[in-house]
């Protein structure tokens, strides 16, 4: 694969992952479910394509790009992070509010009520 089309690849993975943590700044259920599958998307692409990446020396622009990726990887991560901890810490503060504490101190669990309709 020529350096062209290996940066061309390169910076089409980091798009979709910078597009993928600039919907995380406003997390809400849709937008995590397309985070998800553009994130999916990507790795997809990554894994198909890295049998074809061989930086060569000298390859700076190739470099370069493959670092951006890096940092748009952790970037993003760290906002999904960020948003599984809200919602466990979520979670927590639910279940104190409806359950109250167990004798450890712990937030009660929360109880889920089912979300099954059958009509007759």
């Amino acid at each position: 694969m020529g350096a062209g089309a290996l940066v061309e690849k390169v910076v089409s993975a980091r798009q979709r992952v910078d597009f993928a943590g600039g919907l995380l700044l406003k997390p809400s259920p849709q937008a995590l479910d397309q985070c998800s599958a553009i994130l999916e998307e990507a790795g997809r692409q990554l894994a198909q394509w890295q049998p074809e990446f061989t930086l060569k020396k000298g390859d700076a622009a190739a470099l370069a790009e493959t670092w951006q990726l890096r940092r748009s990887v952790h970037r993003t991560a760290r906002l999904l992070q960020g948003a599984a901890e809200f919602h466990t810490n979520w979670l927590r503060t639910r279940g104190a509010m409806t359950g109250g504490y167990t004798g450890t101190g712990e937030s009660a669990p929360l109880l889920h009520g089912s979300r099954i309709c059958v009509e007759g």
